[in-house]
Order: structure tokens, then sequence, then C-alpha cells
């Protein structure tokens, strides 16, 4: 654990570190009055955090003694040198305590408040030590700093014990959602009280399933914002969220009202996060929906890295047609071959005007007007898709819509 240079100064002169070893011996002497003090405020400056969890109160009072002892401890064997930071059991103790209870390093602030209250008791026994001006501006001054040094010195220690705790149990909790999630992705024998414990999230009540993601490497923290969108526009509180690598979330919903959740998702994402994509996949209930909603949402992700995006969010009703019909690839580039022929190699507009077409139910003006082209132009598109069909369009409308739909995703079968 690196916790920084030790501060370091000058020791004292024989006289001075003297007045400091006795202005130390006095302070222990009346050390359990000091200690109730900054119990008492460093309880009320962490009331709120302490209401919430009362079983801080231990830690909290041991490691406020033991930062008193040892400082004390200290200076009476080396008066006025440095002290290094206290890492005793008892801060140990105390920041392990801290991360147990879903606390972070502002409970420390306490610290603050003992610190203030020693420099008061140290600067009333000082004058009490000696009564030469120069002598107690000195003391003060070396008490002062010695006092702040160490205090620092202990908070950044602590500090960094607890951040180390917190990444180790996040570690761990996210290690054991990870195989809790795959257990019910696999059907595995996991109840939904046993899953319900381990994700601490209700299993039984119906899920929309989502994949966060980025082809690049994204900004920190940009995937978990785009997911805390994504929970607020499904209307969800607390969504489960896994990381799976570096640029990737898995993201279940739970309840709320995810209907037309994609077009809500559009309206709240940031324009800046154009590079982050999200494919969500459809509502069902129990283990079972949030297994089929995962891979829904995995099978919607796989075919927007293929798709011509108008938008970085894809939903599975989007695609449906054309995951079930492209599961085997290989067949469907078959089918694709068969039912187009020569229209499957074609320019891309010649195929996409007919598919645009086919999905404006046959109108040739409305084609028009949603390709943007002048009525004769699609006129001309749709007589040469005709005569590259094998097969007359009227006797084969449903399989050449579906092959167009399919091509646009997996290509020509050359």
């Amino acid at each position: 654990m690196s916790l920084g240079l030790v501060r370091a100064w000058e020791p004292p002169s024989p006289r001075l570190a003297g007045l400091l070893r006795q202005a130390v011996l006095t302070m222990l002497d009346q050390v359990e009055e000091l200690l109730a003090t900054i119990d008492a405020a460093s309880f009320e400056v962490n009331r709120e955090l302490l209401e919430l969890a009362p079983g801080l109160a231990g830690p909290l009072r041991a490691a406020g003694r033991s930062n008193v002892t040892v400082w004390a401890t200290a200076n009476l064997r080396k008066p006025g040198l440095p002290v290094p930071a206290n890492l005793s059991p008892e801060n140990v103790d105390f920041a392990r305590d801290v991360v147990r209870h879903g606390f972070d390093e502002t409970i420390l602030s306490g610290f603050r408040v003992g610190q203030n209250l020693a420099m008061q008791a140290a600067t009333d026994v000082a004058f009490r030590v000696t009564d030469d001006h120069d002598d107690l501006r000195e003391l003060l001054a070396l008490v002062a700093r010695s006092i702040f040094a160490y205090v620092e010195e202990t908070l950044e220690g602590i500090g960094t014990m607890i951040r180390a705790e917190r990444s180790q149990l996040r570690d761990a909790t996210t290690a054991a959602r990870a195989e809790a999630v795959a257990l019910i992705l696999e059907g595995g024998p996991i109840s939904e009280r046993r899953a319900t414990q381990l994700l601490s999230y209700d299993v039984a009540r119906s899920h929309t399933a989502a994949i966060v993601w980025s082809d690049e490497t994204p900004p920190e923290g940009a995937l978990e914002a785009a997911a805390s969108e994504l929970a607020r526009a499904g209307g969800t509180a607390r969504p489960l969220i896994l990381p799976v690598g570096r640029s990737t979330l898995w993201v279940w919903l739970s309840g709320g009202d995810t209907g037309d959740l994609g077009s809500r998702l559009r309206q709240k994402l940031p324009q800046a996060a154009t590079d982050i994509r999200v494919a969500t996949g459809r509502p069902g209930p129990g283990l079972a929906g949030f297994r089929k909603s995962h891979h829904e949402a995995a099978a919607t992700q796989r075919l927007a890295r293929r798709l011509p995006l108008h938008s970085n969010i894809t939903s599975y009703d989007e695609v449906e047609v054309v995951a079930l019909a492209s599961s085997n690839e290989d067949q469907a580039r078959e089918f694709v071959a068969r039912t187009l022929g020569p229209l499957a190699d074609a320019p891309a507009e010649v195929r996409e005007t007919l598919r645009t077409y086919l999905r404006q139910e046959c109108n040739l003006t409305r084609t028009a007007q949603v390709e943007f082209a002048h009525r004769n132009t699609v006129a001309t598109r749709l007589e040469r898709a005709r005569d590259l069909l094998p097969h007359e369009l009227t006797e084969r409308t449903l399989q050449v819509g579906l092959a167009l739909e399919v091509a646009r995703v997996i290509g020509s079968a050359s």
C-alpha cells in the first residue's frame, strides 16, 4: 500500500523536546475527558450515517482512541519527530466496517473534528507547561505541525484502505452476480428466491433486457450514464447492471413501463453519446423472461452491428423478422440468392426502392415520398427490379420482401 512519503522536518532542540514530552504527559492525565469530547463531536458530525448504521459507532470510537494514543506514544518516545500514519488494527477494522456498511471516505470528516479538538487541548496544556513567550510560540508551532501532518498521513492511509476494500468487495459482488446471471441464462439449477438474493434484484417480476455497448473505448462512466438514462426512460428505479468487459454492460429493467422504450430513450440520451449503442429485448416475466429477453437483446446487438443504422438504439421488434430468418446464415444466403436472383447483386438503390415499395403496400406515391425521389425515378427502379427477379413479384411478394430484409443485413450470396 503506497501512502506517499512521511512528512519530515528537523528534530526540535532538547529543551523544546522536553517541553513537548511534558505537555503530552499532561494531556494523558486527562485523556479520557479529551476522548469523550472527541467522541461526542465525531458522532454529531456523522449523526445521519450512524443512524443508518449504528454498528459503526464502536469502530469509530475505537479508531479515534487509537489515533490519539498512537500520536501521544510516539511523541513520548521521540518528541517532535514526524509520526507515521496510524494503520493500527483499529483503523484497519474501521475501514472494512465503513465499506461493509455501504459508506465511503466521507465518514472520515469525524477525524478532522478530532484533530481540531486535540489541537485545542494541546494549546491549553502548552500554556500550563511554560510561560516563556518564545518557548510557547515554538511549542505551539511544533504541536500544530505534528498533529496536522499525522492526521493527514492517517487519513490518506485509511482512505486508501477504504478504496481498496471497496474495490475488492465490488469485484467479489460482480463475480457473484456474474455466476448467478450465467446460471439463469444457461437455464441452470437456481431458484427465483436464490437468484433474487444473489443479484439484489427481484427476478420474479417482468423484465426488459438491454445491452449497452460501444465499439470504441468509451469515456469513463459513459456506459453507466447511458444505463441510468435507460432505467429512467423505462421508469425503473433500480436496474440490474452487469459489466461485461470494458465496453459492454448487460442491463435488466424490472417493472416500470418499457413500451416504446427505444423512442423515449432516443430523446434522453445526449447527442454526445452517439458512440454509445443500445440493443433491447422484449419484456418477459420470471427467470424465463429474464433469460429470453437477454437472448433477444443479444440477437438484436449482433444484427445492429451489421445494419446500416439510422439510430444507435435498436429494439428486437425492429429486427425480429431478420433475426428469425438469419439464424442460419448459410441457409439465409441461399434463400436470398434463390429468391432475388440477379437482383441480389443489383445496385443498392434498386433493392432499397423495392423494399420500400413493399413496405408501403406497393403504393408508388408513398414510396416516392419516403425515398425523396421523383415518381418516374421510382417507377424506373421498380421496373428494373422486376426484370431481375427470377419470378413474378406478384407470385412471391412475401418471400421477396423477407429476402430483401435479410439481404440488407447479411449482404448478397456472393
